[in-house]
């Protein structure tokens, strides 16, 4: 367990952890309409780190209710 990027984080500076744990909410409110969801992603990124966590979300798919929203807001321009 001691390879984990958080155990180093929570040793570090304060001002550190604040922007660890900023870019990590950043990403989870970015991850809200794919699959894992908000809850899922900022896990995922508290754990093993931001860095993973965006890269995550960004090959994870969107969900189908975000899908049929696009599509009718496409539709509505």
């Amino acid at each position: 367990m001691n390879v984990l990027p958080l155990n180093l984080i929570l040793s570090s500076p304060f001002e550190l952890q604040v922007v660890y744990f900023v870019l990590s909410f950043i990403i989870a409110l970015i991850g809200i309409n794919r699959k894992m969801g908000f809850w899922g992603y900022l896990f995922c990124s508290i754990l093993f780190s931001p860095l993973i966590g965006l890269m995550v979300v960004m090959v994870s798919a969107k969900n189908v209710s975000a899908k049929k929203e696009d599509n009718k807001i496409k539709k509505q321009e």
